[in-house]
């Protein structure tokens, strides 16, 4: 491995989260409100119970994402990225900073403001039908609405987008700048 790398720790995390990211926030838009015209709608195209499953798989999929982010911010503390090697310019460094800083935030707070609404609702928090992982909190619709729809759902816009920008970020890096940034994440100095 090259100095400038990130771990094989790193790596897996990172693209094990994008992956899932990927799947999360389609999957979100589906299902944000509960609307029984599109459930009624995925259960036809699909067949019965899948709206539910997709429900089930995001909630999922979402603590995942939260348990990794944990261990990918305590990776991060113990072994800080190598300074580029060429530097990146002090723009180019401050919105790194900011975008990464921000996708770590929301990659973290999303899933916490999801399981916390659907424990107010209250409804199950399965993680991959192994165990029931709800908060024992007092029911209450209304605030589990209001943080489901009006927090958790335009926090997971906004990681589309953050997540967009970087991609794109990447990609200049790779064929605009050959720079060797994005090899840093794929196993190359």
């Amino acid at each position: 491995m090259s100095a400038g790398a990130y771990t094989p720790l790193q790596r897996a995390l990172h693209w094990i989260v994008a992956a899932l990211v990927i799947v999360l926030i389609p999957a979100g838009l589906l299902i944000e409100g509960y609307d029984p015209e599109v459930a009624a709608r995925v259960n036809g195209a699909l067949g019965a119970g899948a709206f539910d499953l997709i429900y089930d798989l995001h909630k999922s999929a979402g603590l995942t994402v939260l348990g990794l982010m944990i261990l990918r911010a305590a990776a991060r503390a113990a072994r800080p990225p190598a300074p580029h090697d060429p530097p990146l310019r002090a723009w180019e460094r401050a919105a790194s900073r900011i975008v990464h800083l921000l996708l770590y935030a929301l990659l973290i707070a999303a899933p916490v403001v999801g399981w916390i609404g659907v424990s107010l609702y209250p409804a199950p928090a399965p993680v991959w039908f192994l165990f029931d992982a709800r908060l024992p909190l007092t029911p209450d619709r209304a605030l589990s609405e209001t943080l489901l729809g009006q927090v958790h759902g335009p926090m997971g816009v906004m990681i589309g987008l953050l997540a967009a920008a970087h991609v794109l970020a990447a990609l200049k890096h790779a064929f605009i700048d050959r720079d060797g940034v994005m090899r840093r994440m794929l196993g190359g100095g």
